[in-house]
């Protein structure tokens, strides 16, 4: 069944946005996640407060939709036969089939690094990628989860920095964050789509943050303690973190 999308008009284009509230948000945040306007808000924050700063900005929002729409449409998965997706830091090539089936499945194949998706027949298009969007981000999920639950415990004890609660968020604007206060940790449930090394130096990043809040002279010295190439990943991470999008 086809699947309800909100949209906002911005001069020429219905831009697809979503807007989420989280009680721990200090601030409202706009970014794009793929094609879609994705914006984070403080559960306090009345709606018309973020209707009113994206009017204040729409000049900006609609020509990054452009080049959204234009030179980074490639990150926007129709989830084809011949498209690639990333995980475990390899590029894997999908490879989608039809079925009589009224369900999506998804199976990864490490060894010939291929992600089949089978999907019904009688589906358009628009329906299978939002449906197959939901699922991916559903798996991607659950083996980050088991990927974390493997490496926290582990750079936890190496470090000698205890936590409490660890949650998995779809998140592509961070990779991970914390709360200092609480030693509480969330991660993107991407991360299983990048090398395990720069898994290891994100957990120790923000295991890190326990110590020192903002990123001075000291975090980094005790960041590199453990992870001594950081500076080296950081920058991987930042050249190469659209491989996360979709």
């Amino acid at each position: 069944m086809p699947v309800a999308t909100k949209y906002i008009k911005i001069k020429d284009k219905e831009i697809p946005i979503s807007i989420k509230s989280y009680k721990n948000a200090k601030s409202i945040k706009i970014y794009f996640k793929s094609n879609v306007l994705s914006v984070t808000k403080p559960t306090r924050l009345p709606i018309k407060m973020v209707l009113k700063m994206i009017k204040d900005n729409e000049e900006e929002i609609y020509y990054k939709y452009l080049k959204v729409i234009s030179s980074e449409v490639n990150t926007i998965k129709q989830w084809k036969t011949g498209e690639t997706i990333y995980y475990k830091g390899m590029e894997f090539r999908i490879q989608r089939e039809e079925t009589t089936k009224n369900r999506v499945s998804i199976e990864i194949n490490e060894k010939e690094q291929i992600v089949k998706i089978t999907v019904p027949d009688n589906l358009s298009q628009e329906e299978i990628k939002t449906l197959v969007d939901k699922l991916v981000k559903r798996v991607l999920k659950n083996q980050t989860e088991n990927l974390i639950s493997k490496k926290l415990p582990y750079w936890s004890k190496v470090t000698g920095l205890p936590y409490n609660e660890v949650k998995i968020r779809d998140a592509i604007s961070r990779y991970g964050s914390c709360m200092p206060s609480k030693k509480n940790l969330y991660f993107s449930s991407r991360l299983i789509m990048l090398p395990e090394d720069k898994v290891d130096a994100i957990i120790v990043h923000e295991l890190c943050h326990f110590v020192y809040k903002n990123h001075n002279k000291d975090f980094y010295n005790l960041v590199e303690r453990f992870i001594p190439n950081y500076a080296e990943i950081d920058k991987w991470l930042k050249k190469y973190g659209k491989l996360i999008m979709f």
